[in-house]
């Protein structure tokens, strides 16, 4: 589905998904690493609780994607770029194939697992989530 670039550049702004090198923001990396890392699991850590018959029930490992797209229905695959960022989590390499979509004024402010996706369906909105991810 097509998805107009003013449209792209809301959702990108809204949900990040990236690891940041420890020479940025530091605060936020270590936010990220926390809280917003899926995994490891698959064939890193079979016995993850999110894998189901061989497969993470979560979806992850992620693809890279260049740009944010809808999918034939409605759901938006992120932008999710190499950046070539890792971080080691039970001993395992992770990178932006296993970030979990976050906002990181939330992420800042709360310091805990805030998944922030979009959602197609205005009625799933309240306005105080509104106000929040605004």
């Amino acid at each position: 589905m097509k998805l107009a670039n003013k449209n792209r550049k809301i959702l990108n702004e809204k949900c990040s998904i990236k690891l940041l090198d420890q020479k940025g923001d530091l605060i936020l990396h270590e936010c990220i690493k926390n809280n917003m890392i899926h995994g490891p699991c698959g064939s890193a850590y079979r016995r993850s609780p999110c894998m189901k018959d061989g497969k993470c029930s979560k979806f992850f490992p992620k693809k890279f994607q260049q740009t944010t797209i809808v999918d034939q229905d409605g759901y938006p695959i992120y932008r999710r770029r190499n950046n070539r960022n890792v971080i080691e989590k039970n001993g395992v390499m992770l990178d932006n194939h296993y970030v979990v979509p976050y906002k990181a004024k939330l992420l800042l402010k709360y310091k805990a697992h805030i998944n922030v996706e979009w959602c197609n369906q205005s009625t799933y909105l309240s306005t105080s989530t509104r106000d929040m991810i605004g």
